[in-house]
């Protein structure tokens, strides 16, 4: 009787009844999951910290030669030359036929240093300084900014600015030490927008904590989830 009757509905109707009978079945079907989720132990964050102590990210930082990159800014004049100004202190720590980088070449030279002007340029008090590029990349007019090796740090040790603690003046540092945070103080060498060179306070192979330090405290007992030996900062470090 009941086939009979599904039989005679009209397409309309059929639709209807079984857009019904899926929501039906979804539900049931949720409500499943939601008492085999409501049968799991609970797990809290604080007790899983307690037990194995707080994440971090940590990294052992070590002694390198560091190559340091002055940055400048050049417009262009045709598709592989450029021209721009630049300070006296900059204007000498450049030469010519001197390689230039950029941050869209990936490492790779982009060109080289065709010219430095050794006269002061009345309009802007700064250097002319001429850049020829390997390829035509830009349009005219255009303004890049190009990098160029200027020194090397010896020996250096070198951290980004982002997992600097600073406090007044004063500058630390959370590292690991036998399981443990230790926030130690440290003394800037040097320090820009991109990272600070480390000149006391913490040494080669101690392990430094990049991530996870907002949360804290000293002599905090912590979870390491990510360490690996490198050479901080790409093996770079920038001034203007």
């Amino acid at each position: 009787m009941s086939k009979m009757l599904i039989k005679n509905l009209n397409p309309r109707t059929k639709i209807y009844a079984a857009l019904i009978l899926v929501g039906i079945i979804a539900v049931l079907i949720r409500i499943v999951i939601v008492q085999f989720e409501r049968s799991r132990p609970i797990t809290s964050f604080f007790s899983e910290w307690a037990k194995f102590g707080k994440p971090v990210a940590v990294r052992e930082i070590k002694k390198s030669d560091i190559p340091v990159y002055t940055k400048f800014t050049v417009r262009r004049d045709s598709e592989r030359s450029a021209s721009g100004f630049v300070t006296a202190d900059i204007k000498d720590k450049l030469k010519k036929g001197q390689e230039v980088y950029s941050t869209e070449n990936g490492g790779t030279p982009c060109g080289k240093i065709s010219n430095i002007g050794q006269e002061l340029d009345i309009n802007t008090g700064m250097f002319p300084v001429e850049v020829e590029f390997n390829a035509p990349v830009a349009a005219l007019g255009s303004i890049s900014v190009v990098f160029a090796r200027t020194s090397t740090l010896q020996k250096a040790l070198v951290v980004p600015n982002e997992i600097l603690d600073i406090s007044g003046d004063n500058y630390y540092l959370w590292k690991v030490d036998d399981g443990r945070s230790k926030r130690t103080q440290v003394k800037i060498g040097s320090r820009d927008s991109y990272g600070a060179v480390i000149a006391e306070g913490i040494q080669s192979g101690d392990l430094i904590v990049f991530s996870g330090q907002s949360q804290l405290k000293d002599n905090e007992k912590v979870n390491i989830i990510h360490s690996e030996n490198i050479v901080v900062l790409d093996n770079e470090y920038k001034t203007q």
